[in-house]
Parts: C-alpha cells; sequence; structure tokens
C-alpha cells in the first residue's frame, strides 16, 4: 500500500493540477458560438493558432470553453504559463505530463532537471509518441507570452515541423510568441484570432449584462459596446455599477472614470509591468487621442519613440496601429482615460504644456480642429481664436450651423480681448439664438478695417452682416429689390467681393461664404416691397450657393422659401416638389420637428387648400403653426400666410369671427412685405364681402391696396357683390403674369360677363380658366367665387367635361405628377462632362440665369456661355431646358 503523500508533495500535485487544466469559468460566461466555431476551423485547418489579445479580451475564456464544447472523445492537452515557467525544463516537464494526460502514451522520456537543459533526443521522442497516436492532438499554451527563452521556442518550432499533421498548436498570448511566425504566414500553416475578432458585439454584449443580472436596452448596449470597443473586461466591469444604479448614459461616457474599478485593472495588468522609460511615453502622450511619432517625440522630449509604440502594439499593451492612417498609432480610449487621470495626479504642472505642444503640432500639419481643442485645454485662448478665424471657421458655422470646434470655445471667458474673441462670440451667440453683445459687435465692426489679414476681415464682415440680418434689411419704400435697406446690399456686394480674394485653396470657404451672403440677400429681398417675380431669382440664386457649398441647412430653407413663392404664384407642382425636397434636407440633418423652418410646410398647406384637399392641408397648416412657435428667425411672414389659410379653413365653414380673430393681429401688426401683405389683404377683404361687409372691403383696398392687378382684380369682385357698375379687369394675358393670376383674372371676367348676362361669353372664359387651371389641378379660384359662377360650372355643358377634374374626388393628377410623358428618343452622351460643366449643369437646372451662374462661380459672363455651348454639344441637344432633362436621364443630376 502506497505511503499518503507528504504536505510538500500534496502541494506539488496542486500546483501540477493547475497546471494542466483550465481555469473554472467565469460567473456567467457567455458562449459566442461565432468564436467557437471559428477556433475549431482554425484549429482543423493549421497546425499553430495564435489567439492574440490584450488583457482582459477573453483568450483564456474562449480556449477553455472550445476545450469544453469539444467533448470527452478529442485529445486536448492543457498547460498553464507563468513567468516561472520560462526554462526549458520546468516548461517541457508540464508539457509531458501535459501530453501523457491527453492521452499521448509517452515512452521513456529522460529526466528533466530545473536549470539544465532538455536531452537532445526530448523533441524527436516526443514526434514519435506523437505521430503513434491513433487522432490528432491539441496542445494549449494559455499565457504563452510569458515565454521569453528562445531555445524553448525553437523546441516548439521543432516540434511543429515534425509531428505534422498529428499535433495541433494553440497559443493564447497578449504578446506574439518569438516562433517564427513570418515563416509559418508564408507557409499557410498559421490561423490568428487578434482583438478584432475577439472584441464583443453589441448583440453578445446585452447577453452577456443579461447573464450577469442586468437587462439593459439594445441601445445601450450598442453605446456601452461602442466605448469599451468591445473589450470583455471593460464590459464585465460596467455591471456592477449597473446593478448599482448608475444610470447607463454617465456609465456609457465615463466608463473608466465610474467605480475606479476599470482603471485599477488597468493599472495592475498594462501599466504597472511597463519599464519606466515606457510608463513615460505612455503618460504624455496620453494628452492627444493620435499618436504620431513626430508628435510623440516632442511630447516625450527623446526621438524614436516609434518603435516604443510599435513595441507596445505588438505586445497587445492597448496600443495598436492606426487604421487608415500608416505610421500613426491610438490607444484604447479607456486605457488613455487611465492615462489622463494618472498624468493628472503624478504630474499635474505638465498638462498645459503639454497641450500646447499638440496645439502648435496640429497647426503646423493643418489639422486646425485638433489644435483648437488641445488649445482649449490648455487655456490658450489667444491662439484658439486665432486658429478658429484663420480656418474660416465662421463662415462654415453660418453655413453648416454649430462646428464641433465651436463646442470647446463655450468656455471662452467673456473678458477676453481681441478682434478675433469678439468675433467668435458674436457668431456663437448668433448659433445660439441670442444676440450678441454691442460691445462685440463694434469690435467686430473695426475688424473689417483693411490694415487686418483678410481671414479676419472676411470673419468681421459675415459675423456683422448675420448679426444685422434682422435689422438692417428692412425695407419699406416699395422700390422694388431696393426697398431693401441700399446700405445693407452695398454691404452685401462689398463682402463678396471680398470673399472674392480668398485664394483657390481656399474654395470651400469661399462657397460656403457665398452661401452665407447669399442666404443674406435672400433675407433681405423677402422683407422687402420687391414683387414675387424679382424675389424668385434671387432665392434660386442662394439655393445653388448652398447646394455649391454643400450647406443643406441654407439650402433647405432657401428651397423652403422658394416654394412658398412659388405656390402664391401658383406654380403648385413645382412648389409642392420643392416643398418635399426642403423636407427631405431637414431630415437629413436630424432636426427636431418644432426647429424646422415652417416655410416647407406653409407651402405644402397653401397647395392642398388650392386643390382642395382640405385634410391634408389642415394636416400641414398644423406642423407649419407648431414650427411657427419655435419663432424661426428666418421664418419672414410665414405666421401671417399661415393666419391667412387658417382665416380661409375659417371662411369656408362661416365662422367668420374666429377667422377675423387670426387676420386681425397681422393687418394691425408691424408692415409685413409686399408679397405677404398682398395675401393678408385679399383673404380680409373677402372675408369683408363674406360677411356682406362690401363697403368695409372697398375702404381696405383703398386703404392698402395699390392700383396693381391683384387689387384690381379684388375691387372688381367687391363690385359684383355690392352689384355695382363692375371695374374692367384685363383678361390676364399680361406677359410675366403668375397662373394664379391668370386663371383669377379669366374668372373675374367670367363673373362680369355673366353679370351683363353674357351666358356663352361667360362659359367660355371659364373654359378658358380651366384649362390654364387644369395642370396644376388649381381648384381654389373655381371654389372662392360668387354662387352664380359656380352655378354655371355645374349646369352649363359647354363646361361639363372641362371642369370633371374640380371634383376632389375625380381622381384627377397634376400634369408631371405622375409617369412623365415618354420624351423622344435621343442620342446618348458624346462626351463625359468635366467638373466645371456638371456644375454649370446644376445651375442650370436651379432655373438660374446666366449672369446668376457667372456671379455663382466668381466667372464671366463668357465663361459661362462657353461651358453652356459645351455642355449642350456633349449631351446632343439644342436647348437648356433639354439639356437639364437629358442630364437627369441620364443620372448625370
Amino acid at each position: 500500500m502506497a505511503e499518503p503523500a507528504g504536505p510538500a508533495e500534496q502541494q506539488g500535485l496542486a500546483l501540477l493540477a493547475s497546471k494542466l487544466a483550465p481555469p473554472e469559468p467565469a460567473h456567467a460566461t457567455v458562449l459566442r458560438r461565432r468564436l467557437l466555431d471559428l477556433l475549431t476551423r482554425e484549429v482543423q485547418r493549421s497546425p499553430l493558432t495564435l489567439i492574440s489579445g490584450p488583457a482582459g479580451s477573453g483568450k483564456t475564456v474562449l480556449a477553455s470553453s472550445w476545450r469544453q464544447s469539444q467533448g470527452a472523445g478529442r485529445p486536448i492537452a492543457w498547460v498553464a504559463l507563468d513567468e516561472y515557467d520560462d526554462d526549458p525544463a520546468t516548461f517541457w516537464s508540464y508539457v509531458v505530463e501535459a501530453l501523457a494526460r491527453g492521452g499521448v502514451r509517452l515512452t521513456e522520456v529522460a529526466a528533466l532537471i530545473p536549470g539544465k537543459p532538455p536531452a537532445a533526443s526530448l523533441i524527436p521522442r516526443l514526434v514519435a509518441d506523437i505521430a503513434a497516436c491513433p487522432r490528432p492532438i491539441v496542445l494549449v499554451l494559455d499565457d504563452g507570452d510569458h515565454i521569453t527563452d528562445r531555445s524553448i521556442a525553437a523546441g516548439l518550432d521543432l516540434l511543429l515541423q515534425r509531428a505534422g499533421s498529428r499535433l495541433r498548436l494553440v497559443v493564447c498570448t497578449r504578446a506574439d510568441p518569438l516562433l517564427p511566425l513570418h515563416r509559418y504566414r508564408l507557409a499557410g500553416t498559421l490561423s490568428e484570432i487578434r482583438s478584432d475578432q475577439l472584441s464583443f458585439t453589441p448583440e453578445e454584449t446585452r447577453t452577456l449584462l443579461a447573464a450577469m443580472g442586468v437587462s439593459v436596452t439594445a441601445e445601450v448596449a450598442r453605446d456601452l459596446c461602442a466605448e469599451a470597443e468591445g473589450w470583455a473586461v471593460g464590459l464585465r466591469l460596467a455591471a456592477a455599477p449597473l446593478k448599482q444604479g448608475v444610470p447607463p448614459e454617465r456609465l456609457v461616457t465615463s466608463l473608466a472614470h465610474d467605480d475606479g474599478s476599470v482603471a485599477q485593472y488597468l493599472f495592475a495588468e498594462v501599466l504597472e509591468g511597463q519599464a519606466a522609460s515606457v510608463r513615460r511615453v505612455l503618460l504624455r502622450t496620453s494628452v492627444t487621442p493620435e499618436l504620431w511619432p513626430a508628435l510623440v517625440d516632442q511630447l516625450t522630449g527623446r526621438r524614436n519613440t516609434r518603435r516604443v509604440l510599435a513595441g507596445l502594439a505588438r505586445a497587445n499593451a492597448f496600443v495598436e496601429e492606426s487604421p487608415g492612417s500608416p505610421g500613426g498609432f491610438r490607444v484604447h480610449p479607456l486605457f488613455r482615460e487611465m492615462l489622463q487621470a494618472q498624468l493628472a495626479y503624478e504630474h499635474p504642472g505638465e498638462l498645459a504644456g503639454l497641450h500646447r505642444t499638440c496645439a502648435a503640432w496640429y497647426a503646423a500639419a493643418g489639422r486646425t480642429q485638433g489644435a483648437v481643442g488641445h488649445a482649449v485645454a490648455a487655456e490658450d485662448w489667444g491662439f484658439a481664436t486665432r486658429l478658429l478665424i484663420d480656418d474660416l471657421l465662421v463662415p462654415r458655422l453660418l453655413a453648416h450651423g454649430t462646428d464641433t470646434a465651436m463646442r470647446g470655445l463655450q468656455s471662452l471667458p467673456p473678458g477676453l480681448r481681441g478682434a478675433e474673441a469678439a468675433v467668435i462670440r458674436v457668431v456663437a451667440a448668433l448659433a445660439g439664438g441670442d444676440h450678441p453683445a454691442p460691445s462685440d459687435l463694434a469690435v467686430s465692426m473695426g475688424a473689417q478695417d483693411d490694415g487686418n489679414r483678410l481671414p479676419l476681415r472676411i470673419s468681421a464682415t459675415l459675423a456683422c452682416l448675420a448679426a444685422g440680418a434682422g435689422t438692417d434689411s428692412a425695407g419699406t419704400d416699395g422700390a422694388g429689390t431696393d426697398g431693401a435697406s441700399t446700405a445693407f446690399l452695398t454691404r452685401l456686394d462689398a463682402a463678396a467681393a471680398l470673399v472674392a480674394e480668398l485664394p483657390d485653396h481656399q474654395q470651400r470657404a469661399r462657397n460656403e461664404a457665398m452661401a452665407v451672403l447669399s442666404h443674406l440677400r435672400s433675407l433681405a429681398v423677402l422683407g422687402t416691397n420687391a414683387p414675387t417675380r424679382q424675389l424668385l431669382p434671387v432665392l434660386r440664386a442662394a439655393a445653388a450657393a448652398a447646394h455649391t457649398a454643400g450647406a443643406r441647412r441654407l439650402r433647405c430653407r432657401a428651397v423652403g422659401n422658394l416654394a412658398l413663392l412659388e405656390a402664391l404664384e401658383g406654380h403648385l407642382t413645382r412648389a409642392a416638389r420643392l416643398a418635399l425636397e426642403a423636407e427631405a434636407l431637414a431630415a437629413e440633418e436630424g432636426a427636431d420637428e418644432s426647429a424646422l423652418d415652417p416655410a416647407a410646410a406653409t407651402a405644402l398647406a397653401w397647395v392642398h387648400l388650392r386643390r382642395y384637399a382640405l385634410v391634408e392641408a389642415r394636416e400641414w397648416l398644423g406642423r407649419a403653426r407648431a414650427r411657427e412657435r419655435a419663432a424661426h428667425p428666418d421664418a419672414i411672414g410665414h405666421g401671417a400666410l399661415q393666419a391667412v389659410l387658417q382665416g380661409q379653413h375659417f371662411r369656408l365653414r362661416h365662422e367668420y369671427e374666429l377667422a377675423e380673430q387670426v387676420l386681425r393681429p397681422h393687418l394691425e401688426g408691424p408692415p409685413l412685405p409686399r408679397w405677404v401683405a398682398e395675401q393678408v389683404v385679399t383673404e380680409v377683404v373677402r372675408l369683408a364681402m363674406a360677411r356682406g361687409h362690401v363697403e368695409d372691403g372697398l375702404v381696405m383696398l383703398r386703404d392698402r391696396g395699390r392700383d396693381e392687378p391683384w387689387s384690381r382684380r379684388l375691387q372688381a369682385s367687391v363690385s359684383l357683390a355690392a352689384g355695382t357698375s363692375a371695374i374692367d379687369v384685363p383678361l390676364g394675358e399680361q406677359p410675366g403674369g403668375s397662373a394664379a393670376e391668370m386663371v383669377e383674372s379669366t374668372v373675374v371676367r367670367a363673373c362680369q360677363l355673366l353679370e351683363r348676362g353674357l351666358v356663352t361669353a361667360a362659359a367660355e372664359e371659364l373654359a378658358v380658366a380651366l384649362e390654364r387651371a387644369r395642370p396644376e389641378l388649381l381648384r381654389w379660384p373655381f371654389v372662392d367665387t360668387p354662387p352664380q359662377a359656380r352655378r354655371l360650372l355645374r349646369t352649363h355643358p359647354r363646361l361639363q367635361a372641362p371642369g370633371a377634374w374640380l371634383n376632389p374626388s375625380s381622381g384627377a393628377q397634376p400634369v408631371g405628377a405622375g409617369e412623365r410623358a415618354a420624351a423622344p428618343a435621343a442620342s446618348e452622351v458624346v462626351q463625359e462632362l468635366s467638373e466645371r460643366e456638371l456644375e454649370v449643369l446644376r445651375h442650370l437646372a436651379e432655373m438660374l440665369s446666366t449672369a446668376e451662374i457667372a456671379a455663382t462661380m466668381f466667372v464671366s459672363v463668357n465663361t459661362v456661355r462657353t461651358h453652356i455651348r459645351s455642355i449642350l454639344r456633349k449631351l446632343a441637344v439644342s436647348r437648356r431646358n433639354q439639356a437639364v432633362r437629358k442630364a437627369r436621364e441620364h443620372g448625370l443630376l
């Protein structure tokens, strides 16, 4: 009977058992089937499989889970290594014992004595014994990075070569082992499972947290996974604060700072074991998310730190090469957070200097946004504001909205002196919907002086113009576009000339500045007494300039206002298309419904009411009013037009008091632009007619109307309602008259003829009006007309067929709303268009004139004409509209 083992022997057996068996699975281990299947495939395919990743990435869990999933039929030997096993005799003694326990029948093996090299016959003997096994055996070496002895690596290499297909080696390691991996890769005998594959997916993150007793939404799981970059230990450690009630929203933005467990793990497992020189590199470079060798050299005060970074990357020390940026490196964000906290604790006085070094380096590299961020972190406000001005942030911010570089300047000291700071504060106030401080405006006005550098002059000019757009551009003298403040328009022209001085390499900034100026010009003329036909080209130019600059926000507003004006003109199909385009642009911007510009919704409400689609009109009117309550600063006249639409709905239901209530504030309030005032006065007069207050309507027209076609038509309608001698009204053939004007004039003329008893002539006039209104389904002039005219439309044989579409349930569609009419066959594009020709083509599609295109592109009119001739030749067409249509057919627009 064998004697019981003594304490030392029992301790040795316990140690051996722990070395030759995988660790017990952690609490709530999640079996990731994709990785188990991947490891199965790789082990079958290659003699050597490397599972390489940083600490806590799940290497051991994967290998042990895979071992359990293989069942008892597959021989798998396991060796867990540590720093005491970096001795050939010790290492091979564990391998021999593991192989024996895995089913390899070993013949006599020479004794292995720690500190002495194994016998030369060891590897050949192991190869022979492995070859004699009935099935291939898998040997798993866990924590293989502890092996640094080259003789051990040479022995493993020899064993792999000689054993052939009978041995499969799986190495779990943080750093690449000393094995000749390059040779295995060339031979195709190496499989690798690395950090990107070990990283948890959002779905796996949610499953892991659920297994640990924490239920989170798919969105929280996705955000946590992104914050931890799929790092297994980080996600496990996140479960504890979540169980304690920490809001997930806070955790996903400060996982490394929450309860210290993540930082403690990273400090103990990654940072503490590094050499002092490496630790210095990591701490001092934690101030920047990107590690470029030249920048790192400056931060650390030493040369050739690339070798240190590359070594850390090879060791999976949470440093990796930047994808898509050759030569650069990046640090895992959680590790970087821990390093920053450690740097602030150990060397708080160095932070500002390190950030200044980064700011200077990024500025020299032309990466202004990064430079600004570091300048702000260093509280070097003068440098930060100068960078932003020279990078032409102001036109970018005014064109596109909030800029990421601007967010760091929310804490810009209010007392900071200097023109750059004043201009930045003005733009920041405008971006936030506030009024700039008068002192900042005064300094900004002075910064436009010729003695200053060009970027500052342009930025100051744009800031002051944008600040004055709501006040300086108002004008009421009724002299067309000259009704806008002459001084304001002159300043816009001077600003355009200044922007044109920007060099060619700043074309983007030039386009953005011109988009802003075009937008301000459109606001200026919209607030004047210019007729609608003079406003439309300005809005088209603003939309085109915003498109060229890629400024969706400004284009959305220009297109929305353009849609509204087209709707007022009676071009309903065009208005609806433009309004839906503006809605799509707003959706791309991701703005909330209440923050959207009300112009597009108002235009669609106008279109649907003119087509007598009352349900849709009320729906869009409700959306427009909800947006109007947000008090958008660019919403010129939209509230008044919404009141007109609301009043018309009330008038249809004979709710005259309610109609008057919504209209009165706009009639008695500040003067409205002409294009808005016409609609308000018209509806007030029609409301008076509906209530039988004809004399009140005539008084209103004498007070508010001018001797213009819309006023004469309305006076004629009032006269008809009063039974007096009708005022003569033109037949609507005047050049330049809009679709709505022409139809309304013809309907009024028909009513006059009907009043005189000329029924046949009246029917002919109504037939003409129906023909003109049919392409747009413009029903409103026939609905909002005297009862005798409506009766004639229903009863006269001449009008039965032409007027069938007036019934909203007829199923009639606007011309061009469905399938396009088949175009005549056209020849294919002869030649490919140049970038400049494509730009001209886009402007042609926006219906810009040659002069407007020249102004938008900063070229001469003759140059534009040359481009247009080339476009027509290449597309094999003779007219501009044909070129646009063919370009759309071929996907060029």
